[in-house]
């Protein structure tokens, strides 16, 4: 780096992603040692490393970082406060505006006073709006009258959401901050029109080529409209599971890939003009494209982005004009942190700005690879670009998502030269589309090239492991990952003198320690010279054995050799795959885990001795699925990549809703269910009412659907029943305290049948897991005269009246209550549940306030960590 505009715009971002993933109250202490660091760096004497007049320059970086830290630390601001208010009046503008399946969306600018208990300022807050069909497939009275650009007032459900309560969950306050959002607000009613006022240019021009693709089928038509301005709310959700499966699912978001391919079609389109008029031009329908899909910020950021870039390449020279690039793409992320300091949180930014500098960096070196050099220019152009920019961002990606595209690269070389042929014809019909006769053949042709590419995709998505969910590697995956980078661009040897230099100085810290620990091995020292012949004796024989297949070595390492991959590399790689795939994580004492799954349960065990238990996996409905969009997540996460058993305590879609996903992608041991009387292989043994197929399971009712049921066919599959008791470690057991008699003819059958399980530690501490046990089931275990003494109980029923049996409950005696919960429709939980533990003065967790709930029993000490006091 010596360009020294590089190296400060790279301190002053640092400093900024520093301070944006600090948490508030750490702050003073991350800079403390932040400064203790630089302070060190300043005051470092070796001079032939740095030099003597980079001094003045040192002291510019550390204020760079200072500064950027200061000034992240204010994003936090930006996040709206969690709100729900419903049924209030709002006034304001409607800014954009489009119908899909289940109703229309827009975009609406509140500019009145908002009645609400709690005073809040929503003057010139934007917000996501919902307006849904009515049981008719009809939008409320006067919707269907509105456009952009009219000032509107109707009564509506305003939400501005929770940080997130879970790791892996997706943070939608920092989501609609960085978008210059609030949150949603839901219509609830008619609208009436205050004043009608023009549509934006953006509008317009998308509303007229919807008209002029309405003939077409609208399952191509809206790929179409996704691929040319990034809106996916027409698609089909199982549409775009291809482009997910496959790595192609960019080419939806309207910003990176978009702009690069306009970028291209301008550039070559104008060769014949001169290279500032061609450049002006090119700029100037960016700009005009960003326009065009509503000047969201995601556009926004990859124009400028690709302005910079477009600039910095005017340098004299390949060297120059790379240089010049990364000086500029690191311009406008700096000028996107000063406009929104929270953006360097945002995984679309960083995945955008990862990808560029791949391009621009990786890129070069990797078409100088003695297998790719001969390659057709524009084929080898393609795939450095690609795997550069897959390299760049591949950490980002699986600690994001989880999810790696095995056949990414393989989905992207063949298909995006298809993809950018199609945006290209796409977006040349939208600047024509006022002469229908030159833009409907572009669009057809567009569309026939969509039908073949989307087809392709979903032969290569059947593929096996074409995608497979990964566990989170852990901080070491990333060091070795960008240091293996950083030896590449900077070089072996001053990588490995700043290495030296760093152990020395650990040593010289460290010495005193080093000195009197020797002393105490000599002990074992004198132990191990006894087994010592042995030990040279197998060491002998392994030498042995590396002389005699040393030809065999040098030929295996001179194949990968002449493909320009040399064995420390190879080594590197291999080192990688196994960080990938090590689990990192040891809980150390009993753990139990409420997971925040919304309106459902589900429940991790965990011992010292790493056994992993799950109790129920939470809903699924047609637009949620607990265990792809929350439990998946949270075990990859944390480096959980296998479960020892899965017990359903009855089969309801809450608690059994998201098994599917869990089994479809974690290993487990084995399936544990109620003894209840019915058939869970058996699909018409749970009534009429039941689900068809898993998009259908509906919340806390039906029992396991189709799909569940085959996969129930192909597991250890065992029936519980009281006094049934596993032993998880040596001193750790799971006790099953129902159920007993199997009940008939009460409220619900299903919930009086459930599993109760008593978890207990070798010191005594339990935890009683309930269930929905109601009234029923309470009275026949208060009246069997088993223990169920616990120091932390799951409240039954997310907290339902119907499981307020104050008799049994006397006879417990926690130290904490659980409850879990989300947004319903019953009134869980019930006022007089909270009152009577609130008069009992037990603690109260709930998921739906707190997030996830995890309980640490060490024997003496029951320790409660709520997920949203942990990760915010």
């Amino acid at each position: 780096m010596r360009d020294p505009w590089i190296r400060r715009l790279t301190a002053l971002l640092m400093g900024g992603l520093i301070g944006v993933y600090t948490p508030e109250p750490m702050w003073w202490i991350v800079l403390g040692i932040f400064l203790w660091v630089l302070l060190r760096i300043l005051f470092w004497r070796p001079r032939d490393f740095f030099g003597p007049e980079l001094r003045p320059e040192i002291l510019i970086l550390c204020a760079s970082i200072l500064v950027g830290f200061g000034f992240g630390q204010t994003g936090k601001l930006a996040l709206a406060p969690p709100l729900t208010v419903s049924h209030v009046q709002v006034a304001g503008k409607l800014q954009d505006w489009s119908l899909h399946e289940e109703g229309a969306v827009g975009l609406f600018e509140i500019l009145g006073p908002v009645d609400v208990p709690e005073p809040g300022d929503f003057f010139k807050k934007k917000y996501r709006l919902r307006v849904y069909f009515d049981a008719e497939g009809n939008l409320p009275a006067g919707w269907d009258l509105v456009r952009p650009g009219d000032t509107l007032a109707f009564t509506a459900k305003i939400e501005q959401p929770k940080p997130p309560g879970t790791q892996g969950q997706f943070d939608y306050p920092l989501y609609n901050a960085v978008r210059g959002l609030s949150g949603w607000i839901t219509a609830q009613g008619e609208v009436e029109i205050l004043r009608t006022g023009t549509a934006g240019l953006s509008w317009r021009v998308r509303n007229h080529v919807q008209k002029l693709l309405v003939d077409y089928p609208q399952a191509q038509t809206s790929l179409l409209e996704g691929i040319l301005f990034g809106d996916t709310s027409r698609i089909p959700e199982e549409a775009l599971e291809s482009y997910r499966i496959t790595g192609v699912y960019h080419v939806f978001s309207a910003s990176g890939s978009n702009v690069a391919f306009l970028l291209l079609l301008c550039w070559n389109f104008l060769f014949f003009l001169p290279r500032l008029w061609r450049l002006g031009i090119t700029l100037a329908l960016l700009v005009f494209y960003a326009l065009l899909c509503g000047g969201n910020p995601p556009i926004l950021r990859a124009t400028i982005m690709a302005v910079f870039v477009l600039l910095g390449r005017l340098g004299k020279g390949r060297e120059a004009g790379r240089g010049n690039s990364c000086r500029s793409l690191l311009l406008a992320a700096f000028l996107l942190f000063m406009w929104q300091p929270l953006i360097l949180k945002d995984i679309g930014f960083q995945l955008s700005f990862m990808a560029t500098w791949g391009i621009l960096v990786l890129s070069a070196d990797l078409k100088k690879m003695p297998w790719v050099r001969d390659w057709p220019k524009s084929i080898k152009s393609a795939f450095s670009m690609t795997c550069a920019a897959q390299a760049a961002t591949l950490p980002l990606m699986i600690s994001a998502f989880h999810r790696l595209s095995i056949i990414g690269v393989l989905a992207n070389l063949l298909a995006l030269f298809v993809l950018g042929s199609i945006f290209e014809l796409g977006i040349l019909a939208v600047f024509l589309s006022f002469i229908p006769q030159i833009a409907l053949p572009l669009f057809q042709v567009s569309l026939w090239l969509l039908t073949g590419v989307s087809e392709f995709l979903m032969q290569l998505a059947r593929i096996p492991w074409a995608d497979v969910w990964v566990v989170n590697p852990g901080p070491l995956f990333w060091v070795c990952w960008y240091g293996w980078f950083l030896v590449l661009l900077v070089g072996k040897e001053k990588v490995g003198f700043m290495i030296r230099m760093g152990l020395g100085n650990l040593y010289r810290v460290g010495q005193p320690w080093i000195i009197r620990g020797v002393a105490l091995m000599r002990p074992l020292g004198a132990a191990l010279q006894k087994v010592m012949p042995q030990s040279e004796r197998w060491w002998s024989k392994c030498q042995e054995f590396i002389k005699r297949n040393r030809k065999g070595q040098e030929s295996f390492w001179a194949g990968w050799a002449k493909l320009g991959i040399k064995g420390e590399r190879v080594l590197a790689v291999v080192l990688l795959l196994l960080f990938l795939w090590s689990p990192w994580h040891a809980p150390g004492v009993l753990q139990v885990t409420f997971i925040d799954v919304g309106q459902g349960d589900c429940i991790l065990i965990e011992t010292p001795e790493e056994i992993r238990i799950m109790v129920d996996t939470g809903p699924k409905t047609s637009t949620f699925d607990a265990g792809e969009r929350v439990i998946v997540p949270y075990l990859l996460q944390r480096g959980i990549k296998r479960l020892d058993a899965l017990i359903l305590t009855h089969p309801h879609g809450d608690h059994v809703g998201g098994a599917g996903a869990i089994l479809e992608t974690i290993p487990v041991g084995w399936v544990g269910i109620p003894e209840d009387g019915l058939d869970w292989l058996n699909y018409d043994s749970f009534g009429e009412g039941q689900a068809e197929d898993s998009s259908q399971n509906s919340w806390g009712e039906g029992g396991p659907d189709r799909e569940l049921i085959k996969m129930l066919e192909k597991m250890p599959l065992e029936r519980l029943s009281r006094g049934d008791q596993l032993t998880l470690d040596s001193q750790i057991t799971l006790t099953v305290i129902a159920p007993g008699e199997v009940l008939r003819g009460t409220k619900s059958d299903e919930n009086n049948n459930c599993l109760v399980l008593r978890l207990e530690n070798q010191a005594g501490q339990s935890v009683l897991l309930t269930g929905d046990m109601e009234e029923e089931q309470m009275e026949e275990i208060y009246g069997s005269g088993l223990s169920y003494e616990a120091d932390v109980f799951k409240i039954p029923h997310h907290g339902s009246r119907y499981s307020l049996m104050t008799d049994m409950l006397a006879q417990i005696n926690p130290q904490a209550v659980v409850i879990p919960v989300g947004k319903n429709s019953f009134g869980h939980p019930s006022p007089q549940v909270l009152e009577y533990w609130s008069e009992r003065q037990v603690p109260i967790y709930r998921t739906d306030e707190d997030g996830t709930i995890q309980i640490k029993l060490d024997g003496t000490s029951v320790e409660v960590i709520t997920g949203r006091s942990r990760i915010n």
